[in-house]
This record gives C-alpha cells, structure tokens and sequence, in this order.
C-alpha cells in the first residue's frame, strides 16, 4: 500500500490511489514511515520541513498538515495503519507487509544468507525479487534530511543486491545471462573494481577471452586517468589468468 522505491505513492487495499499530494505533508509521510513505530518528535518534524528558520506559525500548520494526513490515512485503519499522537511527537504504524522498502529489504537480506549459505539458485530468485521491487531511488521528489540520509542507504543496498544477484548467477554457471546487466553496472559504477572483476569472469567463463581482455584495459585505463591508480591485486592477477588461459 505504501510505496518509496520511486516517487511516493500510497494505495488502499482495493488498488486505488489514495491522495497525499502536498509536499510538506508527503515529507511527513516518508520521514514517519522511515521510523516505523517510532514517536518522531514535534520538534525534528518542524526541523526536516523548515530546516532554516521555521515560521512562527510552523507548529500550528504541522497540526494542520498531520490532521489531513489522518484524515487521507483512514480508509487503511482496517488494515492495520494509524498515524497516532504520541507524547510530543507522532507514529505511523504500517504492517511490514504494505511498506515496498521492507520487503525489499527483507528479501535482499535473505538472499544475502542464502549466498552465504552455499545456496545460489534461491538467493537468485530473492535478490530478483528484491531488485524487481525497486522503481528508482527513494522518493527522489521529497528533499529532507532524514530522507536524503535513507536514500543514499538504500542506494548502497541496491548496487549490493545486484552484484550478489549476479554472484548468485555466476555460481549457477549463467554467464551469458548476467554480462548485459554487468556492462551496465560498470558504466554506472566505473571505479567499483568488484564489479569489473566478476565482468571478467563472465567473458572468460563464456570462452570471450579477447572481450574479457578488452574490458581490463578499458578499466585500467579509466582507473589510471581518472583516479591515478592501477588495478588492485586481485584483478591483475585475474588478468593474467586470462592471459595464460586459465579457468577461472
């Protein structure tokens, strides 16, 4: 019902679209549903929404934003969601079943352990679903800290998601199927040298050695002029593997 991974957007549980249009009154949405069940105070609200210098009227109109805020949350009371006044402050209680960023995060951390677990088809189908769920960054229309702060987090998970979902492919011997998704996780992320290495390994593995030698010097070359810096170890060791022929 509750969606962050791209612009917000809520839904009630027959589909339709429930109206949180304001934009102090969506920053309130996304800050209390990124503190689940915690009383966010009157105070840190009026900080997000006015971060220089709140009005003299900023309590009384955060009143006002809160109060049709409940009001456009209510038709979701019977599945479990209240917007309560707690103390000096406010708490959202949204089931996790209902929020996109738990599950996302649910499901890449199962697929994580999985991984680990020495288990690469059933981290592959977690992390997919993790990554499926992902619609871009967090709310990239709302600009408040603790958003801003929770956004680059999830960014970082994202990239990590992906790269075990390609880990988990590799192990499964599914070379020709990730090196799309690769090329374009190295043009996103050019000094990320975990995901040239595993590039490598796919061309090789799929017998593109020439291609998996052309990928290296495309890489040393944005290392060496971008950053000034030469390969780490690891990858020139893995470069001359493919020099030699060498299985990887």
């Amino acid at each position: 019902m509750f969606q962050l991974l791209g612009r917000l957007a809520v839904v009630d549980g027959g589909g339709r679209a429930i109206n949180v249009r304001a934009a102090k009154q969506q920053a309130i949405l996304a800050v209390l549903m990124l503190r689940p069940g915690g009383v966010v105070s009157v105070d840190r609200l009026m900080t997000e929404l006015w971060p220089d210098e709140p009005p003299a009227t900023a309590r009384a109109s955060l009143q006002t934003y809160v109060y049709r805020l409940r009001r456009a949350l209510a038709p979701l009371a019977a599945h479990g969601v209240s917007l309560t006044t707690l103390e000096n402050g406010y708490t959202l209680v949204v089931p996790d079943r209902a929020v996109d960023i738990r599950a996302f995060e649910q499901r890449f951390t199962r697929g994580s352990e999985a991984l680990i677990a020495g288990s690469p088809a059933v981290a592959a189908g977690l992390l997919r679903e993790a990554l499926n769920m992902w619609h871009g960054p967090l709310a990239p229309e709302i600009d408040v800290e603790t958003v801003r702060r929770e956004r680059r987090r999830l960014d970082a998970v994202h990239l990590t998601a992906s790269e075990l979902w390609v880990e988990a492919e590799l192990r499964l011997g599914l070379h020709n199927w990730v090196i799309p998704e690769l090329e374009r996780l190295v043009e996103a992320h050019p000094f990320r040298e975990s995901l040239w290495e595993m590039l490598l390994r796919a061309l090789a593995g799929r017998g593109r050695r020439a291609e998996a030698l052309a990928a290296y010097r495309r890489m040393r070359d944005i290392l060496s002029t971008e950053l000034g810096i030469e390969p780490a170890d690891s990858l020139r060791r893995q470069h001359q593997e493919i020099l030699r022929g060498a299985p990887l």
